[in-house]
């Protein structure tokens, strides 16, 4: 009797450990990744003007992960809060196929009735590409702490997880390449 309850506790343990791993792996198993950068000449942000910068983004996993949160950070490691004196970063998730939104002017966006494809990126569940879409202001003349990454919050099959995806910056000045130093 001994060892048939030994056996029976064994072979639970092993259950129960695999089970947890195969639920470990598929729920971690994925990441996303930028397929572009565009860059923004400084002059478009005259007059605190708002613009519009479309990034496309490819999730490749197992499962739909759902948005929680993005928040992008500076050059010098701070955070672009939501009273930011420089920055004001809005994201948006453009719900059309036809990806439309490169860069835009928000007159432009309006004009054009691109904003009716823009919802809140929260609670949005991602299936393969998608489109995240900036809507930015800069209010400052300190373009040396440009937006260097960007921190996605997501939760898939219950587990809240993030990843840093790299954005090199939003701005380029007029003596600048696209071939900047990461």
């Amino acid at each position: 009797m001994k060892k048939k309850t030994i056996v029976v506790l064994s072979v639970i343990t092993i259950l129960a450990i695999s089970f947890w791993w195969v639920f470990h792996y598929v729920s971690r198993d994925g990441e996303f990744t930028k397929w572009g950068h565009a860059y923004v000449p400084i002059d478009f942000f005259d007059d605190g003007k708002a613009i519009y910068i479309g990034n496309d983004f490819k999730w490749e996993g197992i499962g739909n992960p759902t948005l929680e949160k993005v928040e992008f950070f500076k050059r010098d490691g701070s955070i672009v809060a939501k009273d930011d004196d420089e920055f004001r970063i809005e994201p948006f998730i453009e719900k059309s196929n036809t990806n439309t939104i490169g860069i835009m002017d928000e007159e432009s966006v309006k004009d054009q009735g691109l904003d009716k494809n823009l919802f809140p990126y929260e609670g949005f569940q991602i299936d393969k590409d998608f489109s995240l879409v900036l809507r930015v202001e800069f209010h400052g003349d300190n373009t040396d702490n440009d937006i260097r990454e960007m921190l996605l919050t997501y939760k898939k099959y219950g587990v809240t997880q993030s990843q840093y995806i790299p954005f090199r910056n939003i701005f380029i000045h007029d003596d600048e390449g696209e071939d900047e130093d990461e």
